[in-house]
């Protein structure tokens, strides 16, 4: 994946991925720092996925992965 295909995802999807975290959260920091954990866990995924659905659906679960593990977090 080249930067240009990253960067066209993060601008299709940041937002979503920034609305879930904070819905699950409740605070800004945290959501911040679950976006740019879900997407450099994407970039370093590097894989290809067959639709867009399949793309979205992907980040969403990762995305409350993330925010299940920033939560049980001891910080």
């Amino acid at each position: 994946m080249d930067n240009r295909q990253f960067r066209a995802i993060v601008d299709a999807y940041a937002d979503m991925v920034y609305r879930i975290a904070l819905n699950q959260t409740r605070r800004g920091t945290d959501a911040d720092d679950v976006v740019q954990d879900t997407l450099l866990r994407y970039y370093s995924l590097s894989k290809d996925y067959a639709s867009e659905a399949h793309l979205k659906a992907w980040l969403i679960r990762v995305t409350v992965n993330v925010c299940k593990d920033t939560l049980k977090s001891p910080w």
